[in-house]
């Protein structure tokens, strides 16, 4: 859930702003007039934030282990019933990336020639933290995550449906053409596991569900690159008083 800001204008109306806009003039959409909007530590501080001067997922890191909101125990969705099960969430972030070398065409001591593809050392930093959610909610996420799974498996059979009717068009009328096909095919599914794996997507749902995380949407707008993975959601450890 992105943040929300509001500076009072002079006519008792609460003018919604964005944390961009600190410093500048904006108009009152009920009076016209300008309303003047403070620094961005002000704004923090006004909408309740504890932690204006860390970054997104710092504040999420430490409410975490101050057990403070959102992570008083409240169901994130719903924010009204007490959690019941925990997702696990890892937020991997990309902190450093070094080069090792460029890569390029190298000559060998043989006379030859060698081409080298660039390497570099990457540092990632790991941040976990639980979705929280009430009995109602978890059935909710788990069915979206249930269509998710469902959606990507139909998409599968129908490709892997449609190539093989493709390539068995193409064998009785060619069958060389029809290897040939068959072993750019092959490349193009390694080329295309790989792309996936060092570029992953995450899924709609999880980031909507994730969104109710206050802070959530701002750290992974900050962030250039990351990956995130969610785990099995398993019912929380009641604590003992």
């Amino acid at each position: 859930m992105a943040e929300k800001y509001f500076v009072e204008c002079a006519c008792g109306t609460q003018v919604r702003v964005a944390l961009h806009e600190a410093g500048t003039d904006k108009a009152c959409h009920s009076c016209h007039r300008s309303v003047r909007i403070p620094d961005t530590i002000t704004l923090q501080e006004s909408s309740g934030d504890p932690y204006p001067l860390i970054r997104p997922i710092e504040k999420i890191n430490r409410t975490l282990q101050n057990k403070e909101p959102p992570f008083d125990g409240l169901c994130h969705h719903c924010d009204e019933v007490n959690a019941v099960y925990g997702t696990p969430v890892d937020f991997n972030v990309l902190v450093k990336r070094e080069m090792d070398h460029d890569g390029g065409i190298r000559p060998t001591i043989t006379g030859s020639i060698v081409l080298e593809i660039a390497a570099a050392t990457e540092f990632w930093e790991n941040h976990a933290f639980p979705l929280l959610l009430c009995t109602d909610c978890y059935y909710a996420f788990e069915s979206d995550r249930n269509n998710s799974r469902f959606k990507k498996r139909i998409v599968a059979i129908s490709f892997t449906t449609l190539f093989i009717a493709l390539l068995i068009i193409v064998f009785l009328m060619d069958p060389i053409f029809a290897a040939v096909l068959t072993f750019c095919s092959f490349i193009g599914l390694i080329i295309g596991a790989i792309f996936k794996m060092s570029h992953q997507k995450v899924e709609p749902y999880v980031i909507k569900w994730l969104s109710e995380i206050r802070w959530f949407s701002e750290a992974i707008i900050m962030e250039d690159e990351y990956k995130l993975t969610i785990g099995p959601s398993e019912k929380l450890k009641k604590s003992k008083s």
